[in-house]
């Protein structure tokens, strides 16, 4: 879009000379025990916690949600240097889970990294159908648009370099990867873990933004978490006035084995921050209503770079 349209450094013992020795049956020192696994996490591509001098994880500010992601890190929230999938419940819920992915990609920036723009890649044929950035909704949800780079591909390969590229650059505050359809050309186990370890060397927060996909039946990938998001009502505020932007969320899959967390969660957009909704607050407008209006199709200045 034109902007307009998890570890410490530790010590390392040396192997002993002898590979044949038995062990000892003393247990490692904790120090050790980090120090090998920091030199696992190396190899593998892992980036240690808080190596840029950045928090390692991101909240979404709800102590129930932030505590149940803890996992094996054991640290609130999710964590930022990785790849995490986010669906749309039903085609009318794209808006949402496209808000949803900037508001995620608002949280990471309020950890550290505010002066780093948004990278946001789609294929152009979808982005025709589904429509781009509209900066006046951008504003609403209190995201900036001149902080958000719009990229168009012209197909699904294209999208999945372009993405690639921009998850190895730590220049980069998040990148959002829009892909539609139930299996979108060159999406497989392969590509989404070359995505994963960009991000975890870069520490850029990599999201796929997913509409159309199969919830039955999702193609397996490298994401360290899966979602799907769906519009919600919200609560009317004070006066009768439209409440937040409300959304339901369902966490599909976690690399620590954690699943059926759900949640109704509102955006306050002066906060910059989510809250649960309660069921004791005000009967809300009926009906789900999307997000408030990040995307639109029919603006003419809706342009892309």
């Amino acid at each position: 879009m034109n902007n307009i349209d998890s570890d410490p450094d530790w010590a390392c013992r040396p192997a002993s000379a002898n590979p044949s020795a038995v062990p000892s049956v003393t247990p490692a020192k904790p120090s050790v025990l980090r120090a090998r696994l920091a030199k696992i996490l190396a190899a593998s591509g892992a980036r240690a916690a808080e190596e840029d001098g950045l928090p390692s994880h991101f909240s979404f500010g709800v102590d129930r949600i932030d505590a149940a992601l803890r996992g094996n890190a054991g640290i609130d929230g999710l964590p930022r240097a990785a790849l995490h999938e986010l669906h749309a419940a039903e085609k009318g819920d794209w808006t949402s889970a496209a808000a949803m992915a900037l508001l995620w990609a608002q949280r990471c920036q309020i950890s550290g990294r505010a002066e780093r723009p948004v990278l946001w890649i789609s294929e152009s044929g979808e982005a025709r159908r589904l429509g781009r950035l509209y900066p006046p909704g951008l504003a609403e949800l209190g995201v900036d648009p001149s902080g958000i780079i719009h990229v168009d591909a012209p197909d699904s390969i294209a999208v999945l370099r372009a993405a690639a590229d921009g998850a190895r650059s730590s220049a980069m505050g998040a990148v959002i990867i829009e892909l539609a359809g139930k299996r979108p050309k060159g999406l497989d186990l392969t590509a989404t873990r070359r995505l994963s370890l960009s991000s975890q060397k870069s520490g850029v927060l990599s999201l796929f933004l997913r509409s159309g996909s199969d919830a039955e039946n999702p193609l397996p990938t490298a994401a360290f978490s899966r979602w799907q998001v769906a519009a919600a009502p919200s609560s009317p505020l004070d006066a009768n006035a439209p409440g937040h932007p409300a959304f339901d969320i369902n966490l599909l899959r976690h690399r620590s084995g954690l699943y059926g967390l759900s949640a109704r969660l509102e955006w306050n957009r002066d906060d910059k921050i989510f809250r649960e909704q309660q069921s004791e607050q005000s009967t809300p407008y009926p009906g789900a209503v999307p997000a408030l209006p990040a995307i639109r199709a029919d603006h003419q200045g809706a342009r892309a770079a």
